[in-house]
C-alpha cells in the first residue's frame, strides 16, 4: 500500500503548507481602499483578518484564508476543526469564468478521532473541462449496527471497533455543449476494521479490511449560477461505477448514483433548495461501500452508518435566509430510506431529519456552516465550509 501512504503524506504536507501561508497573509501590506490601521496584539489581528476575509481580492491570484472551531458531531463527538479555503480562476481575465475552490481540512476529537483531508474543484479556461478532486484520511472509533433498516433499529444494539479509512475520488468532464458535461470517474477507498469487540451476541463485519477502487461514466447538467453557493438553477447528475476483480476488489460490485438539485430565490436574502438523491448498488457489495444513511451531508442527526444497505434514497428541502450583513440562518426537513431491493421499499421505515443551522459568510459569496440536526432518536451538531449541497 506503498501509494495509499504517499497520499497520506502529501495530504499532511498540503495542510500544514496552506495553514502558514494563511496565517502569514495578516502580515501582508493592505490593499488600497482599505484599512491601514497596524493591529497590534493576537487578539485584534485575528479580529481584523475575520472582518475582512470576504473581501475581494481581485490583485490575487489565489484568494486564501483560514479558520477554525469547535466542532460535534455524534460520530465524533466533541472537537477541534481547522480549514484553509481558497478560490481561484484558471483564466483571470474572464469574469463569467465560475470560480474554482479547494478546501484543506482537519480535525480531531475527544473520542481519539483525527483526520485531514482535501476537496477541489477546478473550472479550465472557457469552461471547456472541469475536474473535482476529495481525498482524506482519517481514524476513527466507529460502531457498526448490521445490514438494514432492522439492524439499525436498535439504538443500542452495536459492535464498537477502529476504523482507518483512506479515500480518493476524482471527477474528470468535458464540456459537451452550454450546460452539459460528461466524464470519467474514479474511487478508491481502503479501510481497515481494528480492535473489534468480539463480545457474542453483536454484529460482525466480515472481512475485517475492505479495499475497493471502482470506475465509470456520468453525465452532469449543471445551471448553478455560483457552485459553492448556488441562489439559482439546477444540477443533475447520473452516474455508475463497476468494480471489477481486475482492480484489486476481492469481490464484483456496481453502483448507480442519481442526484438532483434545485435553487429558486424566494424573496429578499431567502434562498430554497431542495435535493433528490439515490444510490442502488448491486453484485457482492462489502459492508464498507454499502449505501450509508446519515452524515454531514444528508440526514443530518443520524449517525452515518448506522443505517446501511445496498439501495438508498433521501430527498431534503432548505430555506436558507441572510438575516444581517454576514450572517444568515438555514432550516431544513428531509427523509430518506436503506433497504436491499426496490419492491421492499417501506414509507413506515422512513428515516426523518429537520434542523436548523447558522450561516456566517466567510468568503464572498461561501459560507461557515454550523448545523443542528435532529433524527428519529439521535441528535449532532455539524461544523462545515460551504452549503451541503
Amino acid at each position: 500500500m506503498t501509494g495509499i501512504h504517499m497520499i497520506r503524506k502529501l495530504l499532511l504536507l498540503l495542510f500544514v503548507g496552506c495553514s502558514y501561508k494563511a496565517l502569514a497573509q495578516q502580515d501582508t501590506v493592505p490593499r488600497s481602499g482599505t484599512d491601514t490601521t497596524v493591529h497590534n496584539g493576537l487578539y485584534q489581528r485575528i479580529l481584523h483578518y475575520l472582518q475582512h476575509t470576504n473581501e475581494e481580492r481581485k490583485h490575487k491570484k489565489v484568494d486564501l484564508s483560514f479558520i477554525g472551531g469547535p466542532v460535534y458531531t455524534p460520530e465524533t463527538s466533541a472537537g477541534i476543526a481547522v480549514m484553509v479555503a481558497a478560490q481561484y480562476r484558471t483564466d483571470r481575465a474572464d469574469s463569467l469564468l465560475p470560480v474554482s475552490n479547494v478546501a484543506v481540512f482537519g480535525s480531531v476529537s475527544l473520542t481519539g478521532f483525527y483526520g485531514i483531508g482535501i476537496n477541489n474543484t477546478t473550472i479550465f479556461p472557457k469552461d471547456r473541462f472541469r475536474m473535482s478532486i476529495r481525498a482524506s484520511f482519517s481514524s476513527r472509533p466507529d460502531k457498526y449496527w448490521g445490514i438494514g433498516y432492522d439492524a439499525g433499529s436498535d439504538k443500542n444494539h452495536y459492535t464498537k471497533y477502529l476504523l482507518l479509512t483512506e479515500k480518493f475520488q476524482s471527477d474528470f468532464s468535458i464540456n459537451l455543449s452550454n450546460k452539459f458535461y460528461a466524464g470519467a470517474s474514479i474511487h478508491i477507498q481502503n479501510a481497515q476494521a481494528r480492535d473489534i469487540d468480539t463480545a457474542g451476541g453483536k454484529p460482525l463485519m466480515q472481512p475485517d479490511n475492505v479495499f475497493g477502487m471502482g470506475i465509470g461514466p456520468f453525465v452532469v447538467y449543471d445551471t448553478r449560477d455560483f457552485i459553492p453557493n448556488p441562489s439559482r438553477g439546477m444540477f443533475a447528475r447520473v452516474g455508475y461505477r463497476f468494480y471489477p476483480s481486475f482492480l484489486g476488489n476481492k469481490t464484483v460490485f456496481s453502483k448507480l448514483e442519481l442526484q438532483y438539485d434545485w435553487y429558486h430565490r424566494l424573496w429578499r436574502g431567502a434562498i430554497v433548495a431542495t435535493d433528490i438523491y439515490a444510490e442502488q448498488q448491486n453484485g457482492d457489495v462489502p459492508w464498507n461501500l454499502l449505501s450509508q444513511a446519515g452524515g454531514t451531508n444528508r440526514l443530518r442527526g443520524y449517525y452515518e452508518g448506522r443505517f446501511r444497505d445496498r439501495n438508498y434514497l433521501t430527498g431534503q428541502a432548505e430555506l436558507r435566509q441572510r438575516i444581517y450583513r454576514r450572517s444568515g440562518c438555514v432550516l431544513w426537513v428531509g427523509g430518506g430510506n436503506v433497504f436491499p431491493r426496490f419492491n421492499e421499499l417501506s414509507l413506515s421505515e422512513t428515516l426523518i431529519s429537520y434542523g436548523i443551522g447558522y450561516r456566517w459568510e466567510f468568503k464572498n459569496r461561501v459560507n461557515i456552516r454550523l448545523d443542528y440536526g435532529r433524527g428519529r432518536d439521535q441528535s449532532g451538531f455539524y461544523f462545515g465550509i460551504n452549503e451541503v449541497f
